[in-house]
């Protein structure tokens, strides 16, 4: 059974970069490696995790017996993978796949991002923000929204991907100071989108189309032409095969 030990950290050095505002709590370095370490009244918690990697560790556990109650793996600000949860006896009561709802992992996020716009977002200095959820009331599917850093401005390049086929569904570039959210914004451009596929577009032989109606218009009498001209075409050759 894992049990926290304080003792395992004497060797560790407080991380100046951090003041701690309670003496219960610790921010210690060794190397590049980085532990966080904060205990409550019923609780201790401890995240590592090294400067160079975008992934942490968290454990936590029970104050009173030092016993492990949970643990599990994040990727820059979310859980990844299986999380364990365990009573103070030690017995596994729990196990939450924090994967399950979404079919486009994370490890096809980071690929998509090095295919798709030359971005590592496994580098630290390059992610602004990682979020993923699913998305009930709009659009009704699982969605990462993940902002990287431009270098050299202020900017936040923001994209929405879908988290069951890895579409990317927007784009935004946001200011310091902006008070946008990408989700309402790509919420927005549909809206928007929505309209206008529905209002007035053109009139055909007496008949009133809206814009997607035209569209559809289109590619039926696209597609009738196509099939006629490879008709004719047919026949045309037959007769002259024939002929000669």
């Amino acid at each position: 059974m894992k049990t926290f030990d304080i003792n395992l950290y004497k060797d560790w050095k407080l991380n100046p970069e951090y003041s701690m505002s309670n003496d219960a709590n610790y921010c210690l370095m060794k190397g590049n490696d980085r532990v966080y370490i904060e205990i409550e009244n019923k609780t201790i918690m401890v995240i590592k995790r090294n400067i160079n990697s975008q992934y942490a560790y968290r454990y936590d556990y029970y104050a009173k017996t030092k016993t492990i109650q949970s643990f599990g793996t994040g990727f820059c600000n979310i859980k990844i993978g299986k999380w364990k949860y365990y009573n103070d006896i030690g017995d596994l009561i729990e196990e939450q796949d924090t994967d399950i709802p979404y079919k486009f992992s994370v490890s096809n996020l980071i690929e998509k991002f090095k295919n798709d716009f030359n971005i590592d977002i496994e580098n630290p200095e390059i992610v602004f923000n990682l979020c993923r959820y699913e998305e009930k009331q709009f659009l009704n599917i699982p969605i990462y929204d993940i902002g990287i850093n431009k270098y050299g401005t202020n900017d936040t390049d923001f994209y929405l991907i879908d988290g069951n086929t890895g579409k990317t569904l927007f784009c935004i570039t946001l200011k310091e100071g902006d008070e946008i959210s990408p989700l309402h914004e790509y919420q927005e451009k549909i809206r928007k989108q929505k309209e206008e596929d529905n209002a007035y577009f053109n009139t055909y032989k007496g008949k009133d189309y809206t814009k997607a109606e035209w569209e559809i218009f289109k590619e039926q009498h696209y597609k009738e032409y196509e099939r006629k001209k490879e008709s004719k075409g047919f026949w045309h050759d037959l007769f002259k095969k024939h002929d000669e």
